[in-house]
C-alpha cells in the first residue's frame, strides 16, 4: 500500500514539530515524537549515537548555551520503505545565540505507531563543503596555465604541487650536460629550482601559438613562446612545444620540445 496524502502531510508535520518543541525547550513533548528505542546518531558533530530518548535529553541539557536557538527545517523529501516505514531526508539550518550558523542533512527512518508515524532513527550530518566537497579536476589548459605562472614566479611549492608524485618530464631536444628524462615530482622539482638558481633567465610571460586538442582529453599539444631577459643578454623569446598529459589535475607527463639553439642563445652560449 503506498503511503497517502495524509501519510506524507503527518510525516512532513513531525519533522517539522521536532524542530519547533526543541526550539521552545519543550523536551518532553519533542521526545514524544521518537520511539522509545530511538537511535540519533550525531557522530558526526563529535557526540557519537545516542540510543533512546533519556540519552538524548541528557546529551540536550549537556550542551546547554550550545544549542541552537533555531532549528530550521527545509527540503523534506520521503520515500517509502513499506506500508509502516519511511525514509525521509531534510535539510536542517541551526542559528547560534551569536547569530552563527550551520547546516546539516538529517536521515530519517520513520515508522508508523498505534499513536502515529515516529522517528525511529536519525542521522545528522553537518554539510561543510559546496557541492558536498566535489572539485572539478582541472584539465590540461588549467594546469597548462598554473604551470607557466609558477615558471614565471619561480615558485618551487607550486610547481610541486602541479606535478604527480610519478609524473615524467622529457626533453625530446636535448643537449650535452643537460636531462632527456626526469621521473617523479621531486627529481623533476629539483632540478628545475636548480635551473633558476644557476640561469640568468627570468620569464616574464607565455604567448600561445596554437593549441591542438587530441583524442585523449587529458593530453593537448601547444605551441608557444616564453618572453624574459636574461643577464647575459638582455631580452629573449623562446619557441617551444610541449606534449601535456594531466591525471586528476596534475601533470603525469609533460614532454618539452626546448628549442636548444634558441636557449643556449639566450644564455649567450654556443651550440
Amino acid at each position: 500500500m503506498a503511503l497517502s496524502e495524509q501519510d506524507r502531510i503527518d510525516i512532513n508535520d513531525l519533522i517539522n514539530l521536532h524542530g519547533h518543541l526543541t526550539d521552545a525547550g519543550e523536551l518532553d513533548e519533542a521526545l514524544e515524537l521518537l520511539t522509545p528505542d530511538v537511535t540519533y546518531d550525531v557522530g558526526d558533530l563529535g557526540l557519537g549515537a545516542l540510543h533512546g530518548t533519556a540519552a538524548i535529553r541528557d546529551a540536550a541539557l549537556a550542551l546547554g548555551d550550545a544549542n541552537p536557538v533555531g532549528h530550521h527545517v527545509t527540503n523534506i523529501v520521503i520515500t517509502q520503505i513499506d506500508e509502516h516505514s519511511a525514509r525521509a531526508r531534510s535539510k536542517g539550518i541551526g542559528i547560534k545565540a551569536d547569530g552563527t550558523a550551520g547546516s546539516v542533512v538529517y536521515d530519517d527512518v520513520i515508522t508508523r505507531r498505534p499513536d502515529g508515524w515516529k522517528i525511529h532513527y536519525r542521522k545528522v550530518t553537518a554539510r561543510r563543503a559546496p557541492l558536498g566537497g566535489r572539485k572539478q579536476e582541472a584539465g590540461p589548459h588549467e594546469v597548462l596555465e598554473r604551470w607557466r605562472q609558477a615558471s614565471v614566479s619561480q615558485s618551487a611549492d607550486d610547481m610541486s604541487r602541479l606535478y604527480a608524485a610519478d609524473a615524467v618530464h622529457e626533453f625530446p631536444f636535448t643537449a650535452p650536460g643537460l636531462p632527456s628524462r626526469l621521473e617523479g615530482r621531486d627529481a623533476i622539482v629539483t632540478w628545475i629550482a636548480a635551473g633558476w638558481k644557476d640561469n640568468p633567465l627570468k620569464y616574464e610571460r607565455y604567448r600561445t601559438l596554437a593549441v591542438h586538442d587530441t583524442g585523449d582529453p587529458k593530453t593537448i599539444i601547444v605551441e608557444q613562446e616564453a618572453f624574459g631577459t636574461s643577464a647575459s643578454t638582455g631580452e629573449f623569446t623562446l619557441p617551444n612545444i610541449v606534449v601535456l598529459t594531466v591525471r586528476e589535475g596534475q601533470i603525469a607527463r609533460l614532454r618539452d620540445y626546448v628549442n636548444i639553439p634558441a636557449a643556449t642563445a639566450a644564455l649567450g652560449r654556443e651550440v
